[in-house]
């Protein structure tokens, strides 16, 4: 494991069989990935427990993976999770609450959901593939109203394109949907995903 504990740039390079691990509360971090491949059996391959606020940049010109290969439904049932505010950006290739992608090519695998984030999910001219073996594509969970009066729950999609393959649902938004920008989104679903497996339980997420 690798962690993060104070606020920062931090360059990424090379192949890594293991969890990276952001905890740096209050503080601003960004991870940036310059030709990384992060894959995990046993745990979320990037796990950002606590920052003020985290980006990952993919750099221009570089290819980066993060996988999940779990095969047990456990904590942070993601290929990235974040507890705060997490942003994807970056023109390289490359998964809190408020999770935005942009101007980003994305592919991402994961056991269970791909992209979740609790509050809302932003898509904005993004290159995506998304991959769930046992779950949704894209997700959002919570329906509340935040004490600022926005209401959470909701996925939007703003131009670029979009491969979803899923288990179950290619997109799954707790309140609400919102296309706009001409996007091209491709949804594969149960059998007709090909990398769909057999759902061995149904998670409370």
């Amino acid at each position: 494991r690798v962690w993060v504990l104070k606020g920062g740039v931090y360059i990424l390079k090379g192949e890594m069989a293991g969890q990276i691990i952001v905890n740096a509360p209050d503080e601003e971090v960004e991870l940036d990935f310059s030709g990384v491949a992060i894959s995990s059996d046993k745990y979320c391959p990037v796990l950002i427990l606590d920052a003020d606020e985290c980006d990952i940049s993919a750099k221009k010109g570089t290819k980066n993976t993060v996988i999940d290969n779990r095969e047990d439904d456990t904590d942070y049932a993601a290929a990235i999770y974040s507890t705060c505010d997490l942003t994807l950006k970056g023109k390289g290739n490359l998964t809190k609450d408020d999770l935005k992608i942009k101007n980003l090519t994305l592919n991402v695998t994961a056991k269970n959901n791909a992209l979740k984030g609790n509050d809302s999910l932003t898509l904005e001219s993004a290159n995506l593939t998304a991959i769930s073996k046992q779950g949704d594509a894209l997700k959002t969970k919570n329906t509340d109203i935040s004490s600022k009066g926005n209401q959470r729950g909701t996925i939007t999609i703003d131009g670029g394109t979009l491969n979803l393959y899923a288990a179950t649902d290619a997109i799954d938004a707790s309140y609400d949907v919102i296309i706009d920008g001409n996007p091209e989104i491709n949804c594969y679903t149960n059998k007709y995903s090909e990398y769909s497996e057999e759902i061995e339980s149904t998670s409370k997420d």
